[in-house]
């Protein structure tokens, strides 16, 4: 049966037996007091997460605590807008959730040396939360990108500009993995575990929320934040009820849209080379093919909508994220990242075309780079 099994190893989170996503065993908690630890930030949900030290998942509780903005939801013509700060996160990324997960996890194993290659934000988190718990992590992101690591050593780990695009930082962490016996992470299932947080913040804090909204590259951050909200209803808690996503990319990395839109059960890996002045190098995907079909059955399930940003109309729109964030002590910084100024051009999108109703209850998920002045 689905889930029935041990845990192959750190790459992915899946039953030995059928291969099926592994469903931890819940015990019911019928109250949000009863579900959540004093551990701050992700382990508040450690409870829910499958870890055994909630210790280690120590991030900053900040970054999941939603933030209303009446001003937010005045433009859109909607009930309510919160914000979901993940800058605040230590690295200013919503990739930390993921980092910390993973790294707990890492240790748990007796893993003691990881590589891997990101776009920039992921190697990042990578980097600090393995540091953190004395695993070594080598981690390769495109030149382009690099200026997203600006710590480039954190003790023993290292990040690598790499000369080309994603594909070629792939071929280095590969290569390395081979020469120095380091456990290269490509963890499809555990990247969507480490989303979980974010949706599990949602249940506890947003159960009257109708829309998310987040941008995405592959897909793993609504993927993982549904099995958060799911993970809270099998537990018995009280959570998120009818809900959809508004699902937000820039218009030069909407790979992931257009294959839904078109029908295609598969992307052409020479289509995920980025150009060479991406609008946001950081959405620049590692493979959406491994999420094609499983956001597919979101889409199909939930009614959610993915939609492409034109940047014009991102940049028209940033300044009045840029001036609610300020009020509400959420950093964001429009030059050193665009994520969350493109979820917000999207919903303005979403409005101007009657995509969103008066009765809305939306929670944005702020993602992206803080300066860098505020990284560890």
């Amino acid at each position: 049966m689905p889930g029935v099994g041990i845990v192959d190893g750190p790459n992915e989170w899946l039953c030995t037996r059928c291969g099926e996503a592994l469903t931890p065993s819940l015990d019911d908690l019928r109250s949000w007091a009863d579900a959540v630890s004093d551990t701050p930030g992700v382990g508040r949900y450690a409870a829910l997460l499958p870890v055994s030290e909630p210790d280690n998942l120590r991030s900053n509780e900040k970054a999941l605590l939603p933030v209303e903005s009446p001003r937010l939801a005045e433009a859109l013509g909607v009930a309510s807008v919160r914000l979901l700060p993940q800058t605040w996160n230590d690295t200013g990324t919503f990739k930390d959730n993921e980092g910390v997960l993973l790294a707990a996890k890492c240790l748990e194993w007796g893993v003691s040396s990881v590589c891997m290659h990101s776009s920039g934000n992921t190697a990042r988190s990578y980097q600090y939360y393995m540091d953190r718990l004395g695993i070594t992590c080598t981690a390769f992101v495109p030149e382009a990108s690099a200026y997203k690591c600006p710590t480039r050593l954190m003790g023993k780990s290292r990040v690598v500009p790499v000369p080309g695009n994603m594909a070629d930082a792939a071929d280095a962490a590969i290569a390395y993995s081979k020469e120095h016996g380091a456990l290269r992470l490509t963890p499809s299932q555990w990247k969507i575990e480490g989303k979980a947080p974010l949706g599990l913040a949602i249940a506890e804090r947003c159960a009257d929320a109708t829309i998310v909204a987040v941008t995405i590259a592959s897909g793993y951050g609504p993927l993982g934040i549904e099995r958060g909200i799911r993970r809270a209803r099998a537990a018995g808690l009280p959570a998120v009820g009818e809900h959809t996503y508004h699902l937000f990319q820039a218009s030069d990395a909407g790979l992931l849209g257009a294959a839904l839109r078109d029908g295609r059960n598969e992307i052409d890996l020479g289509d995920m080379v980025p150009p060479e002045k991406a609008f946001e190098p950081t959405l620049q995907s590692t493979n959406p093919n491994r999420t094609l079909p499983l956001v597919r059955q979101l889409v199909a399930e939930t009614g959610a909508r993915i939609d492409s940003a034109d940047p014009s109309r991102v940049e028209a729109e940033a300044p009045l994220l840029i001036d609610a964030c300020a009020e509400l002590d959420i950093p964001v910084d429009y030059e050193t990242e665009k994520s969350a100024f493109i979820c917000w051009g999207g919903l303005r999108q979403a409005a101007g075309s009657g995509h969103l109703a008066p009765s809305d209850r939306i929670v944005m998920v702020v993602s992206g780079s803080t300066p860098h002045s505020r990284l560890p």
